[in-house]
This record gives structure tokens, C-alpha cells and sequence, in this order.
């Protein structure tokens, strides 16, 4: 408890030496002249700084990202393994699906965020991988197309056309992001003695960073972004040529009353030949080809008289005597 309460007032104490310090560079002039220029400059400072913590989080993230996309494209056959053991459906199916979303949410994580080093202030701000960096985007998007039109899962050669262009575009992401973008932090730590302006990393700042050769990286952005166009107009195209949305069914144009007429046998035949077999005559029609089959079973069967009736009686009779018959024997 003590050792709390210690913290703050060392906290509290550094703060209002802080805010004395700044007091009294106020009134000695060595601040600024007005609170004009200390709020443009406290806020284009939280601008730029801002700006570049995001950009350079963003891109050393990426490289995570990729490399896990990679991996799980390349450890299918582990997962397949893997679900082989399963012995119930319901953990088999979370397994699988667990696997197919976290790969395909990567990829696409990998696409969306970078898309970030299209944006013309991001060039100047930090010092991009060119033509690394828009390249790799490029490569993840063709995969994410082609999973739109083909089936990655059970087409092995689309299966093996992904895992390159993933694989390209991760390698080109980290390449790109250590041998370039981080030669600023290598350059600026190099022990007394060895030059700054030699080797492999000066080189590869030199000739690849956005910040060092605008011609190739407005070359890079229009090649990459017209790839990237292509491949858009690809993705919008696929819902509209393979939707597979259900097409709404054309009524027909006959209406009940009409069906009744054309379909359904009228009652006055049957009614009339009921009235015959009624009557003892031998039921007899023209053509009956017209007539349903329901219909015409039932005028198969020979009419019921009193002495048919009276057969099947003592017939069920007889049945129930030999039933009760053998059910006391036993």
C-alpha cells in the first residue's frame, strides 16, 4: 500500500514540475509567441505523428498477417489429418470451418489493410517497399478473385494456383518490409567505423524506398493500380454472371376454373355408370380414355351386391373363430 501511494506522488510531483517548466519558458520567450502557433503546432505534430504510428504499425503488422495466411494455406494437409479423427460430425464440422475462416479472413485482412500504401500521402509520409509492397497487394487479390470463381478446396490445381500467389505475395510483403522500410532504423544505429552508405541496406534504401526514387514509385502505383482495377472489375463481374439466386417462376396462364375444365373428369359420366352398376347392368363407356386413373380403378372392381356382402361376412366370421380357436390351445 505504501509503495502505491508513493507512485502517485512521484507521479504527482513530476507532473507539476512539468507544468512549471513550461510556465517558465512561457515568460522567458522561449515557447511560442501566442497560443495561435502552439495550437497549429501541437495539432500538425499530432497529424503527422499520428499518421506515420499508423502507417508504421500497420505495415510491420502486415508482416504477421501474411506469413500466418501463408501458413495455413500450406497446413491443409494437417488439418485434413486432423479431421479424419474426428468421430463426431459435429466437432469434425467446427474444425473444418474454424480452418476455412480464420485463412480466408486472413488473406482478406491481408488485401483490405493493404491497400494502404495506394493512398499518394502514404509515399511521403513513410518510406514504402517499391514495388514490393503494392505488388504483394496485387497477388493477394488475385486469390481472393480466384476463390470467387473457382473452388480452392476441391480443384487442386486452383488449390495450387492460390498457395503461389499467396506465397508470392507474403514474401514480397516481408522482403519489402525488412530490407527497405527498416534500413532507416539499421542505417541510423550502425557502430562507429562502418559506413552508412554502403551495403546491402543503403542499397536497397536507395534504390527501393518511396522516399529516395519517386520515378519508380509513381511507375509501381499506376502499373499496381491499374492490376488492381482489372482485378476489381473481376470481382464485381462474378455476382452478376454466376449468381445462382433462383429465378422467379412464370404463373401459368390457366386459372382453377380452366384447369377443372381441361384436367378433371366431369361427374356426370361417373355418376352415370354408378346408376348402371346400381341397377345390375355391366357398366360400359364409350371412351374412357378422358377419365383419371383413380377413376377408372374404381370402375374396374366389380359392383358390391347382398350376396357378395354376405360371403365376406361369413368369411370374417370364420377368421375370427380360428383366431380365438388357437389362441385357447395355447
Amino acid at each position: 500500500m505504501n509503495l502505491k501511494i508513493t507512485y502517485f506522488l512521484s507521479g504527482l510531483v513530476g507532473f507539476l514540475l512539468f507544468l512549471l517548466g513550461s510556465s517558465i519558458r512561457w515568460v522567458s520567450g522561449q515557447a511560442a509567441t501566442n497560443s495561435t502557433d502552439i495550437a497549429n503546432g501541437v495539432t500538425t505534430g499530432l497529424v503527422n505523428g499520428g499518421s506515420v504510428w499508423l502507417e508504421s504499425t500497420m505495415v510491420v503488422a502486415l508482416v504477421f498477417i501474411t506469413a500466418m495466411a501463408f501458413s495455413l494455406q500450406i497446413a491443409r494437409g494437417y488439418f485434413i489429418r486432423v479431421l479424419n479423427k474426428f468421430t463426431l460430425r459435429l466437432g469434425a464440422d467446427i474444425w473444418w470451418l474454424a480452418y476455412i475462416l480464420i485463412r480466408d479472413a486472413l488473406i482478406f485482412m491481408s488485401f483490405i489493410m493493404g491497400l494502404l500504401v495506394f493512398f499518394p500521402g502514404t509515399f511521403l509520409d513513410y518510406p514504402m517497399a517499391v514495388p514490393f509492397m503494392p505488388l504483394s497487394v496485387v497477388f493477394f487479390g488475385a486469390a481472393l478473385v480466384t476463390k470467387l470463381y473457382v473452388d480452392a478446396d476441391d480443384n487442386r490445381k486452383a488449390f495450387r494456383f492460390v498457395t503461389v500467389l499467396v506465397f508470392i505475395g507474403t514474401l514480397l510483403w516481408i522482403s519489402g518490409t525488412i530490407f527497405v522500410t527498416e534500413s532507416v532504423l539499421q542505417l541510423s544505429t550502425l557502430p562507429a567505423g562502418v559506413s552508412a552508405t554502403s551495403g546491402i541496406w543503403y542499397t536497397m534504401y536507395q534504390t527501393f524506398s518511396s522516399q529516395t526514387n519517386l520515378a519508380l514509385t509513381m511507375t509501381s502505383f499506376e502499373v499496381c493500380f491499374a492490376l488492381l482495377g482489372i482485378i476489381g472489375v473481376f470481382g464485381f463481374a462474378h455476382p452478376l454472371l454466376h449468381s445462382r439466386l433462383p429465378f422467379k417462376k412464370k404463373p401459368s396462364g390457366l386459372t382453377s376454373s380452366s384447369r377443372t375444365a381441361v384436367g378433371a373428369p366431369s361427374a356426370a359420366p361417373i355418376a352415370r355408370v354408378l346408376e348402371n352398376t346400381s341397377n345390375g347392368a355391366k357398366p360400359s363407356i364409350g371412351n374412357t380414355s378422358s377419365l383419371g386413373g383413380a377413376t377408372k380403378k374404381a370402375l374396374a372392381k366389380p359392383p358390391l351386391t347382398h350376396q357378395t356382402m354376405e360371403v365376406s361376412g361369413r368369411t370374417a366370421s370364420g377368421r375370427d373363430r380360428t383366431r380365438e380357436q388357437s389362441r385357447l390351445g395355447q
